[in-house]
């Protein structure tokens, strides 16, 4: 059986490392024979310092979708048209709107300061040089100003071939990736049977999977995902983890 796990309001919650009591919940799944998977959309420079070292060989979803990674490495990326992303980058600095832009490792900071930025830096690897990394592949942009996402997104699709658009709950900034980079889209690149699949999310970005998998668990109460499922609190997620490798002992499946 699978499990694949979102991070951020699912298994790590307020951008600290992942509790103890949720990694020996994982680790019990896995003893069982449930194979792990994490879904996020941090890329791997950023999911590393929250997701305990047990786990950085998994393989890890990245970027809602357009990043794989496994054993601490980037495997594959969806990256945006070079010529097309700087064109975007260069009309987001002219109009002074905040940002962050990542490629495979390294990531770039807007000239216009953001909170954000600190935060980024704070876990450990500072900013690159902007001018230099807009030459190299970027897989992801996250626009730190929510307030201007109509004017943005109207300027991407005259700018950009095709692209998806991610919001954070709560977090009033949104995410740019290439088409088609959904967590979904890229399990079922990885070959993985969704009806053998048990999906664990709580935001927007995790919709899709969530309604492909043969169960769904939604942490918190932020979205309402079209089919059945069951809705845990950040308390009760542990002891379902340990209660879900109770029954795979068990029963051999769910």
């Amino acid at each position: 059986m699978n499990f694949v796990f979102d991070l951020d309001g699912t298994t790590v919650f307020h951008a600290q490392r992942m509790h103890d009591e949720i990694k020996e919940g994982l680790l019990a799944l896995e003893r069982q024979g449930g194979q792990l998977y994490f879904a996020t959309a941090r890329p791997l420079r950023d999911t590393l310092p929250v997701l305990p070292e047990c786990f950085w060989h998994h393989p890890i979803i990245g970027c809602n979708g357009a990043m794989f990674s496994q054993n601490k490495s980037v495997v594959n990326a969806h990256c945006f048209d070079p010529m097309q992303i700087t064109t975007v980058l260069n009309w987001l600095d002219n109009h002074e709107i905040a940002y962050l832009f990542d490629g495979h490792w390294q990531y770039a900071i807007s000239d216009k300061p953001h909170h954000f930025h600190q935060h980024v830096a704070e876990l450990g690897i500072p900013p690159g040089c902007n001018q230099t990394l807009r030459h190299e592949p970027i897989v992801k942009l996250l626009v730190l100003e929510d307030q201007h996402h109509d004017q943005v997104k109207h300027m991407c699709e005259q700018t950009l071939s095709h692209f998806e658009v991610y919001h954070h709950n709560g977090h009033h900034c949104f995410d740019l990736v290439p088409e088609r980079s959904n967590k979904l889209t890229a399990l079922l690149d990885l070959g993985l049977n969704m009806q053998q699949t048990v999906c664990f999310g709580n935001d927007f970005n995790d919709i899709a999977m969530l309604e492909a998998a043969r169960q769904a668990y939604v942490v918190g109460e932020q979205i309402t995902p079209n089919c059945d499922y069951i809705q845990l609190k950040q308390e009760t997620v542990a002891s379902t983890l340990i209660n879900l490798a109770k029954e795979l002992k068990h029963d051999g499946q769910l």
